[in-house]
């Protein structure tokens, strides 16, 4: 029976089959065994050593504090930090909060998951990638006649498949202690559920950054595991500390990515105090989005989380499906590009409309305006890299565009949706996608300084089209290592100047214009939009509008000499 398992398990996934029968030897499940047997055995006497003993109570005076006791201290007496007063009863037994105990236990046990699951898998990943890639058997896969997602999904539940092992051997205690802490079945389904969408998120992303990062070699593995780990320490710390975990800004919606965060909805369940839980789970209930309060629902608000979860994992999974056949090819096409455009300022700009904690509300808006503009700016040097073609895809694109074909586009459609041509018109439709999106919001916002949110995000886009338009032009040069010199000039060009500025201090008011050519134009034309003259704008757009029509012009004649045929060139030359 179970050889026909197998058989039927290749049939259905052969990439799957051939990850589990090469990992799944005795060796690692020994391994992964016995780490979690030990690991089980040494949470368990760690939490019991917290417990008062009947050995404790023979000291005099006795003296038993513990954060599992449930009596106030006696009054001049010292107890540690959130440590109660352990007693009693009349048959001796000691008082214990059994139910906190064991809520400890099922939390240690998540947070310790959520690394194992997502930093050790997402390290096998990019380096089970990076190994093919080294020995050339991945192109070998990339000609079988499996789909790209069947393959990958192979990949994602094989390589991991010891990982894998070792969880649901911690599972049963896992479900025990939900289960003695008076958590609900149902939210603890829905906290699996959770994790598995995390899991699909991170590891699809792992497989997208591993294709893209070969130049790396070793070192990409270890570089997406630490940033992973880096984040999910960071989340974890804040999540169980006192510290507020809600910033009321576009930056909320990177906690919707930590999976954590289901935890609330768990221990709320069990009727415990925030206090006592450690779990700051009512911080997180002041989450907003376009004004509501959708996690103050459990419904709603789990509901959102894998939504969240499930729209980025879509687009994540259409790059690589993209890019598994050709992996030449740009990350997304430009129609799709729309379309993730659209996602993207749809679902961060709903983080804007929240109440600050300082008061004054409109100037928190205006501020949540200003850090949405840095979203844009990063979100648009995403596209950058993920449209634009590489050197010899450009000079293909020019020399042979021009050849008749049966439904050949005009250079505008070309420009447009063409799949090889360059991206700045591309980048500058995705641009103005987000920007008339955002027209409503900051009508409607409850700021009247609407204008300096509409000078500052317009003149922001320029300066992105200008770095769009420098870029590309790197690109079309005959160097080593076009992309990684094109992002390190735009990434000069976007941190250099404000540095600068920053380091002179105060530029006198009549300066003002130079802080217009930078991504902080929100955030200066707050405090110096009266004192700022109508010409100064004029300028700054005039300028802008200029350097990217130079700038597109000159690509434009070098796309065209690019274009001009061989033969052209060597008549020429006669």
């Amino acid at each position: 029976m179970f050889i026909s398992y197998l058989d039927r398990l290749g049939d259905w996934n052969p990439q799957l089959f051939r990850e589990v029968k090469g990992r799944l030897n005795f060796r690692n499940l020994g391994i992964a065994g016995a780490i979690a047997i030990l690991g089980q055995i040494l949470l368990l006497l760690t939490f019991s050593g917290q417990l008062p003993t009947d050995l404790d109570a023979l000291n005099d005076p006795p003296f038993q504090y513990s954060r599992y006791c449930t009596a106030t201290p006696p009054t001049g007496s010292y107890a540690p930090y959130k440590q109660l007063y352990c007693i009693q009863d009349l048959f001796g037994n000691w008082v214990i909060n059994w139910q906190l105990w064991w809520l400890d236990i099922f939390n240690t046990l998540s947070v310790v998951g959520l690394f194992i699951l997502l930093t050790t898998g997402i390290f096998l990943l990019i380096a089970d990638l990076s190994r093919e890639e080294n020995r050339g058997t991945f192109n070998f896969i990339r000609l079988s006649p499996r789909s790209a997602n069947n393959i990958l999904l192979g990949k994602i539940l094989g390589v991991p498949c010891v990982i894998y092992f070792l969880c649901l051997l911690l599972f049963p205690l896992h479900l025990i202690a939900g289960f003695q802490a008076h958590i609900s079945p149902s939210l603890i389904l829905a906290y699996y559920g959770g994790i598995i969408a995390s899991c699909a998120f991170f590891y699809s992303l792992a497989l997208l950054f591993g294709s893209v990062s070969s130049g790396l070699g070793g070192f990409q593995s270890f570089l997406g595991s630490g940033v992973i780990l880096f984040f999910l320490f960071m989340m974890t710390s804040i999540t169980f500390s006192s510290s507020e975990l809600v910033s009321h800004t576009p930056l909320d919606w990177i906690i919707l990515f930590y999976p954590g965060n289901l935890l609330s909805y768990l221990v709320e369940s069990t009727y415990l105090p925030p206090d006592t839980a450690n779990l700051q789970y009512e911080s997180f209930y002041n989450l907003a989005w376009y004004g509501q309060q959708l996690w103050e629902n459990p419904i709603l608000g789990i509901g959102f989380i894998l939504g969240n979860y499930s729209l980025w994992t879509y687009w994540i999974n259409q790059s690589l499906d993209r890019r598994f056949r050709n992996p030449n090819a740009t990350w997304f096409s430009k129609l799709n590009s729309y379309y993730l455009s659209a996602s993207f300022i749809i679902v961060v700009s709903g983080f804007v409309f929240q109440s600050g904690r300082n008061g004054n509300f409109e100037r928190h808006i205006f501020e949540n305006f200003a850090v949405l503009q840095i979203f844009i700016v990063f979100f648009a040097c995403f596209l950058m890299v993920a449209l634009s073609p590489n050197r010899q895809t450009l000079h293909d694109w020019a020399r042979y565009r021009h050849q008749n074909q049966p439904n050949r586009r005009s250079l505008l459609q070309e420009l447009i949706l063409g799949e090889k041509s360059p991206s700045t018109l591309a980048i500058a439709f995705n641009l103005g996608i987000m920007f008339l999106y955002l027209i409503p919001g900051i009508i409607m916002a409850p700021i009247n300084n609407s204008l300096g949110v509409f000078v500052g995000l317009f003149l922001s886009m320029n300066v992105i089209l200008i770095y769009a338009v420098i870029g590309q032009r790197i690109l079309l040069l005959k160097i080593p290592k076009q992309t990684l010199v094109a992002g390190a000039v735009v990434g000069i060009l976007m941190f250099f100047p404000p540095i600068c500025f920053s380091i002179l201090g105060g530029l006198p008011h009549q300066s003002f214009t130079p802080w217009l050519f930078t991504f902080f134009s929100i955030a200066f034309l707050n405090n110096h939009l009266k004192s700022l003259q109508i010409m100064s704008v004029l300028f700054s757009l005039l300028s802008q509008w200029g350097i990217i029509g130079l700038a597109g012009f000159e690509m434009s004649k070098r796309l065209k000499k690019v274009g001009e045929s061989e033969t052209k060139v060597l008549l020429k030359s006669v």
